[in-house]
């Protein structure tokens, strides 16, 4: 109980600090959105899918819980919109479309700092959602052996985390997936937050399976 009582909180930790960056964007904060002007700010679509990753990690916390209806009820809705999100924005970077996705409700200047498409997340933000998603799925399935492959999801994303954090202490761009032209870089608060996701995923690969 007490490692689904931890992912509970990380998760609600998660979720909030999505919330606040989303502020940030609505109200033009730049401390919220880049922590410091010169670096890359997480977008807001990023920010929106950190609230929903945070739900969904708190769904499946509850689904251990002897609450798996609950779960099953809401888990579509923010793995569905996570996963649309996400995936326009990998399909557009991939087959090489300008689509600004995340630039239907907010707007960023053109020309922001380390970023390919205004809007657009990095890639590896990108794929860690897609993880998370992913974990929501399996969640729902209750597949065999489900708790191994979330401790394995989350051990992923906290490497593609900690990897980008690394890169901003020892100043390090290609760490933070920033390659000039190229890519855009992972914001440091995106990273951290990933980091604190995959250890939540980790902690909810605890010993008890889900009970129906």
């Amino acid at each position: 109980m007490k490692n689904y009582k931890i992912s509970k909180g990380l998760a609600i930790f998660v979720a909030i600090t999505g919330a606040i960056v989303m502020l940030g964007w609505i109200f033009n904060i730049g401390i919220l959105k880049s922590i410091l002007p010169v670096w890359v700010t997480m977008k807001f679509t990023t920010a929106v899918c950190f609230v929903l990753s945070g739900i969904t990690l708190y769904l499946i916390a509850i689904s251990f819980e002897s609450k798996f209806d609950i779960a099953q009820v809401f888990l579509p809705i923010t793995i569905l919109i996570i996963l649309l999100i996400m995936g326009v924005h990998l399909a557009s970077t991939f087959l090489g479309l300008r689509l600004k996705i995340g630039e239907i409700f907010i707007k960023e200047a053109n020309g922001a700092v380390r970023s390919v498409v205004s809007g657009r997340p990095s890639v590896p933000t990108m794929i860690s959602f897609i993880l998370v998603a992913t974990a929501g799925i399996l969640t729902m399935l209750n597949l065999a052996n489900l708790k191994s492959k979330l401790r394995f999801l989350g051990w992923i994303i906290i490497m593609i985390g900690t990897v980008a954090v690394l890169g901003y202490l020892v100043n390090a761009p290609l760490l933070y997936y920033y390659i000039k032209g190229k890519t855009t870089a992972m914001a440091l608060h995106t990273a951290i937050l990933f980091t604190l996701t995959g250890i939540s995923l980790v902690f909810l690969g605890g010993k008890k399976q889900l009970k129906h």
